[in-house]
């Protein structure tokens, strides 16, 4: 069986997922480089 075709992603879309890939990268790089002070913030369970 094969899978039905999908829809190219459009390019508001893609500016949506890369904007929320580089918010993401950034919440971690900082966190990973400042020790424990996001912790506070985004504290995890």
């Amino acid at each position: 069986m094969s899978s039905p075709a999908t829809a190219p992603p459009t390019p508001a879309s893609l500016k949506r997922i890369v904007a929320a890939s580089l918010i993401g990268t950034t919440i971690e790089w900082y966190d990973n480089s400042s020790g424990q002070s996001y912790d506070l913030l985004f504290p995890c369970s």
